[in-house]
């Protein structure tokens, strides 16, 4: 809630802002800053590709001498196969690319070994990509990390496995061990350069993009299995007796995917809205609660305008009170932490129900005057107590003027019975009633008031509030002295 306090200390900071200038150089250098960013990680993605190039490259080179023409029907089907697999991909969710391109290659990688798989891996996506739009260096690492993986599934297959011999349950599990690699491999090359691209963790990239795929490998390899196992055993018929499963996963899988795709992007579109209608809620709660504050100010200035012997009480008690409380550890913005500030505000609001005569009356008041006077926190609990926003408050306002020892008004209660609120409220109105000039006496020097707190502690005042007051009596004395400062700029 502001103040008239905090109005002048934004005031008295506001030369010390940043000027329209400023602003400018301010944008200028967060623009150079995210160049300066955008170009590290381009640099980091550059070099990465070029590595990951380089070992394709040299792949190709050590591999392509050992190039042996044996069986070049079947190759050219499954390089062809591999092609078609590989344009009829499923793209999810816009980013990830998934594609049963890999069953052919690893079908090639099986039955002819890392020589080949290291040559038909970049043609076949070569030859899948030439018709696209795709930028070069996307295709160029897609060649590159294609060969990688296909050769070390094919290195690791044979070296598990005498592909001449005959076949047995053991290449199962060797698909298996191949796959696990091909796996592994391709997380590693492709969220890596996801990762120096977005900046992202590569844990966090494996997590969102690539952690569901392992079961699609599994499955793709034991299709490329069955693909290369028909090969060997029919020749060219065998291929195509085992194309079809490959071809309607693939349809499968599309038909999942673009049920998926449109539910999560339905949910995504749902979840704007509730994002933007969250904002629009806080905006609103925030532009509502400065009306209430803003109101709630504008009420305690016209009971001080009545009530010329208090002039600006409200405001600055409700200062010494919220910072009484932050020293006793109350959360700031917390609805004890507001129930504070709009009770300290409002605890006078019950003297709207005390009549002028008695207010204003220069000398002493009788008994019975007396009694209407100590009518108003009554006056003030009633008023505020059916308020929604204003109940917290309505229990400071109703014990404002109750004591520790319980000798207080309106109920008579004191010790844990008095809100705590109330009772640091206590001891800043006294404070600042002892250090205020009244018509029949002059204010008293702070240190005077600040003993004399000290003297009605454990009767008057809670010795824990009395305590906390004595160690932020400083700062209450900055705060008096800036509303003083205040006092003298608006009589200027």
């Amino acid at each position: 809630m502001s103040s008239r306090l905090e109005r002048l200390a934004k005031f008295l900071s506001a030369g010390q802002g940043t000027s329209v200038t400023g602003l400018k150089q301010l944008e200028d250098e967060s623009e150079q800053a995210e160049s300066k960013r955008d170009g590290r990680f381009k640099w980091r993605v550059s070099l990465y590709l070029a590595l990951v190039a380089g070992a394709a490259v040299a792949c190709v080179a050590y591999f392509g001498p050992q190039l042996s023409s044996t069986g070049w029907q079947g190759l050219l089907i499954l390089t062809l196969l591999g092609v078609a697999f590989e344009r009829v991909g499923i793209r999810i969710y816009g980013e990830t690319h998934v594609s049963a391109g890999v069953v052919a290659l690893f079908a090639i990688a099986i039955i002819y070994g890392a020589p080949w798989a290291a040559v038909s891996a970049p043609v076949v996506v070569l030859l899948a990509t030439v018709l696209t739009r795709s930028q070069w260096h996307h295709r160029l690492f897609d060649m590159s990390s294609y060969t990688l993986i296909t050769v070390s599934a094919a290195l690791v297959f044979h070296a598990l496995i005498d592909v001449d011999a005959s076949m047995t349950g053991w290449w199962v599990a060797a698909a298996l061990v191949a796959v696990a690699v091909k796996y592994a491999l391709n997380i590693a090359l492709v969220d890596t350069i996801v990762s120096l691209s977005t900046g992202e963790r590569l844990l966090t990239v494996w997590r969102e993009n690539s952690q569901w795929f392992f079961a699609y490998y599994v499955v793709f390899g034991l299709l490329a299995l069955a693909l290369a196992a028909g090969y060997l055993a029919l020749g060219v018929p065998g291929i195509f007796a085992f194309v079809a499963p490959p071809l309607m996963m693939r349809f499968a899988l599309h038909q999942y995917v673009t049920k998926t795709e449109q539910t999560v992007l339905e949910l995504k579109r749902k979840n704007a809205e509730l994002e933007m209608a969250n904002r629009d809620i806080t905006e609103m709660t925030r532009q509502l609660t400065e009306t209430y504050d803003g109101t709630l100010e504008a009420l305690v200035l016209a009971l001080d305008a009545r009530d010329h012997e208090t002039k600006g009480h409200s405001l600055r008690v409700t200062a010494y009170v919220m910072t009484i409380a932050r020293q006793l550890g109350v959360q700031e913005g917390s609805q004890e932490w507001i129930d504070m500030q709009r009770g300290a505000l409002l605890h006078d609001v019950g003297k709207i129900g005390v009549s002028d005569n008695i207010l204003h009356k220069p000398g002493p008041l009788t008994p019975e005057e007396w009694d209407d006077m100590k009518r108003h926190p009554d006056i003030g609990h009633e008023m505020l107590k059916d308020i929604s926003f204003l109940s917290g408050a309505a229990a400071i306002v109703h014990a404002h003027h109750e004591r520790f020892d319980g000798k207080g008004y309106p109920g008579g209660v004191g010790g844990d019975d008095v809100p705590f609120g109330a009772g640091i409220f206590a001891v800043a109105d006294a404070f600042d009633a002892m250090t205020s000039d009244r018509p029949y006496r002059r204010a008293m020097p702070a240190d005077a008031a600040r003993d004399e707190i000290i003297r009605h502690s454990g009767t008057q005042f809670s010795p824990q509030v009395v305590q906390a007051f004595l160690i932020v009596f400083a700062e209450i004395l900055r705060l008096a002295a800036v509303d003083r400062s205040e006092e003298r700029l608006r009589a200027a």
